[in-house]
């Protein structure tokens, strides 16, 4: 009937200076909802999806059209990691805008959302390639017998390399869809 959340705040640092949650000072929030996806972690859950129709491609993401809508599935829609693997936030924040159009649009709408702030011009005066930062892991033999986190946080100097592949996705992010960001959608 619902989903109880419980709010965090970020906490001391542990051994290995990855900050650790703790509850706030706020009272659990409930959340009414007639059903409740899980969309946490890095692999994609397909068996509950296979078991209501929903077509799987070889690798395990799932196969939908470019208006987010599944083949054969009036009406379901889909996008974000499921269906691309795993890719940037940007990608994500696209694909949840296009969903969100194409699904107003199903319903017969052709609703108009304003954005609200002004996005300066990008200054892409420095146009340098710059390398992802991939997260290391922990070696097997030291993360068998524990629950501790299995990636490593990034270093000072990986965190500032990766903030400086900044992708302007306030600008950029939408391009993907109708033709590139618009002040209306």
């Amino acid at each position: 009937a619902a989903l109880w959340t419980q709010p965090q705040i970020i906490g001391e640092m542990d051994k290995a200076g990855r900050p650790r949650p703790n509850t706030a000072t706020v009272e659990p929030l409930r959340i009414p909802a007639n059903t409740i996806i899980v969309a946490i972690g890095q692999g994609i859950e397909t068996r509950g999806l296979e078991q209501t129709g929903i077509k799987i491609q070889r690798g395990g993401a799932l196969l939908a059209d470019s208006s987010t809508q599944l083949p054969d599935m009036v009406g379901v829609f889909a996008g974000g990691d499921c269906v691309t693997g795993p890719a940037t936030v940007i990608r994500a924040i696209a694909a949840g805008k296009a969903a969100a159009a194409n699904i107003d649009e199903y319903l017969g709408f052709n609703h108009e959302i304003e954005a609200e702030v002004k996005v300066p011009t990008p200054r892409c005066t420095d146009l340098r390639p710059r390398g992802r930062v991939n997260a290391t892991e922990r070696d097997a033999c030291e993360r068998k017998a524990d629950f501790q986190c299995i990636e490593c946080g990034m270093t000072d100097e990986e965190a500032g390399q990766e903030s400086s592949r900044c992708l302007r996705c306030d600008h950029f992010g939408y391009g993907n869809f109708k033709g590139g960001r618009v002040e209306k959608w």
